[in-house]
């Protein structure tokens, strides 16, 4: 059996890429590129739109933190082309902080899903703030 140099480095980038995501993500992966995620919605900017001052509970071990999406902001622009890209910030209902990190996501309408996590620092009232950023290929 041949193989020819671009199917060896091929297989091999994807072997590779593959290796370093972890499951729950690559599912989600494939998931978006479908079109529809494990509850039939899609994981777009007007779905989280949709969603704005509505509570998600992340997964934090075997708990459960609930925050709320209190910011949808466009990151595209007219040289993006077929691109969306957004940012979701996250209000923490307790003081507790998170850690930088990838965490499963829950959220009644648009269902399960994971995203990294960045902490923003605090609000006035001194509430954890985290963002997501989401920059998605047509």
């Amino acid at each position: 059996m041949s193989t020819s140099r671009r199917n060896f480095i091929k297989t091999g980038t994807m072997v590779a890429l593959a290796a370093g995501v972890p499951l729950g993500i690559a599912e989600k992966v494939a998931v978006a590129s479908s079109g529809s995620s494990a509850s039939g919605n899609v994981l777009n900017k007007a779905a989280f739109e949709n969603a704005l001052n509505t509570k998600f509970l992340i997964n934090v071990n075997r708990s459960k933190v609930s925050v709320k999406l209190v910011e949808v902001q466009d990151l595209g622009s007219e040289r993006t082309g077929r691109r969306e890209a957004f940012s979701l910030t996250f209000r923490g209902e307790d003081l507790k902080s998170l850690n930088q990190n990838t965490y499963v996501i829950e959220h009644e309408r648009l269902g399960t899903f994971s995203f990294l996590l960045v902490p923003m620092g605090r609000d006035d009232r001194d509430r954890p703030r985290y963002e997501a950023v989401i920059n998605r290929l047509h």
